[in-house]
């Protein structure tokens, strides 16, 4: 089946993702490079495959109700013929049957089940859009607690230097004791939440292994953020277009309408082409053999089936009913999803904007109350507290611009544009032939695995 391609048009506005330019050093590793390896070592993505190839196999069952069945019997009897004869008599046939006409059952029942591929690589990019942007937070939050861990550090150093002065001060009279162990505990505290800090870090870098499928390395900065649109209600169009849950489940409305109609098809005649050919006879005496070949049309027409059919189609409608209802939860969802991800940027933005004032303040309110101090004006507490609200204000601006990475990612998945494809990496492989197109004709055979390998002798 070919392949859900991207409405180029919608996306027009779209820039290339500068993600794949050259590494500030060999062993660093860029968002591109985490995504591209969370793209191939994902079991998610695997196991989306695996379910876009049983949706291929599905429809060439529902294809091969227009083929012929061919099928032979053999049959050995033992006979005691009056008590006085041993005989062998043997019965060989041959039956081939070709259906001429299924009331358009294998029709709609292929129509269905190929529809319901292009509905499966649509779910399928739905996937690969969590994969990504899983990946994206997972490398996100690594270098936001490894810059926690950096500030920690350097907050523990300015305050064991604090720590120091305090304590030459006290040797010549100019501080107290309580200044003394006021920069103790502030110590103290600076080690409980840089332990802290690196805790989070490693609990990060699991959850990359987890999201990416390896140990995050040297990650490099936070690339140039692709552009998004300028307005919820750009975005929000493209989503009611774009969004690969909502056309899955247009799809699959789409292919219950099909179902209704194979079910309908239960209820008209159906004309079968039926030829066979065969031979009785005995080991003993091969020269009294019968010799049979026929050829006529079957024609089946089902009267009454104790309500059967006629609830196999009330339950294709009912099927209909909830697809329906399933589009519009996805429409909402999808609208919703892009909402969220743009109030999302909004805040985080906001709130950049204030961190960079709030840093700047803290920053010069600190040499100022440290100043102070020097000459009296101003208590070992109050540079301390000073030096923690700089820290803090430098940890909420890291925070906040971790969020407005994360939001940004997030508007590209709610309108469908967080792809391979749309991103421009490079995955490697090149463009694959559709597993349907390689198994629509095929006939006979089987991939061989462990699974096919007989366990014991005339069992699979």
């Amino acid at each position: 089946m070919t392949a859900i391609r991207s409405r180029s048009a919608a996306l027009a506005f779209a820039a290339t993702l500068m993600v794949a330019q050259a590494p500030l050093d060999a062993a660093a590793q860029s968002l591109a490079d985490s995504l591209v390896t969370a793209y191939r070592n994902s079991p998610d993505l695997a196991s989306a495959d695996a379910s876009l190839k049983i949706a291929s196999e599905n429809a060439v069952q529902a294809r091969s109700g227009n083929r012929p069945t061919v099928s032979a019997a053999l049959g050995l009897d033992l006979q005691y013929d009056n008590f006085n004869t041993l005989e062998f008599p043997t019965d060989v046939s041959l039956t081939i049957t070709q259906a001429l006409y299924t009331g358009g059952q294998v029709e709609n029942a292929t129509a269905a089940a190929e529809t319901r591929i292009t509905a499966q690589e649509a779910t399928n990019k739905s996937t690969e859009q969590s994969v990504l942007l899983g990946a994206v937070t997972a490398h996100e939050d690594v270098l936001r607690d490894a810059q926690f861990v950096q500030l920690g550090i350097k907050n523990l150093r300015v305050l064991s230097e604090q720590l120091r002065a305090a304590r030459e001060r006290f040797e010549v009279g100019e501080v107290t004791r309580t200044d003394v162990e006021q920069a103790r505990a502030a110590v103290a505290a600076s080690r409980s939440s840089l332990a802290a800090a690196r805790g989070a870090l490693a609990s990060s870098r699991e959850a990359y292994l987890r999201a990416v499928g390896v140990r995050p390395g040297d990650l490099q900065p936070q690339p140039p953020l692709p552009e998004i649109p300028a307005t919820i209600e750009e975005a929000v169009a493209i989503a009611l277009v774009n969004d690969p849950a909502l056309i899955a489940a247009r799809l699959e409305r789409e292919a219950s309408g099909f179902d209704v109609r194979t079910a309908i098809g239960a209820l008209l005649p159906q004309v079968d082409l039926v030829a066979s050919a065969s031979r009785f006879d005995t080991i003993r005496d091969s020269a009294d053999a019968e010799e049979n070949a026929t050829i006529g049309l079957n024609v089946t027409i089902p009267f009454y089936t104790g309500g059967f059919n006629y609830s196999n189609i009330r339950e294709a409608q009912a099927n209909v009913e909830g697809d329906e209802a399933n589009i519009v939860s996805a429409e909402r969802t999808a609208v919703e999803n892009v909402g969220t991800a743009y109030a999302s940027l909004n805040v985080a933005r906001a709130s950049i904007e204030a961190g960079k004032l709030e840093v700047e303040a803290a920053q010069l309110a600190f040499e100022g109350v440290r100043e102070e101090a020097k000459v009296g004006a101003r208590t070992t507490l109050d540079v301390l507290d000073a030096e923690a609200d700089v820290i803090s204000a430098e940890s909420d601006l890291v925070s906040r611009r971790r969020d407005e990475v994360v939001a940004v990612y997030s508007i590209l998945a709610s309108i469908g544009m967080l792809t391979i494809e749309h991103l421009g990496l490079d995955v490697g492989g090149g463009a694959a032939e559709s597993y349907y197109e390689t198994v629509r004709t095929r006939n006979f055979g089987y991939d061989v695995s462990e699974d096919t390998v007989w366990r014991k002798e005339w069992r699979p």
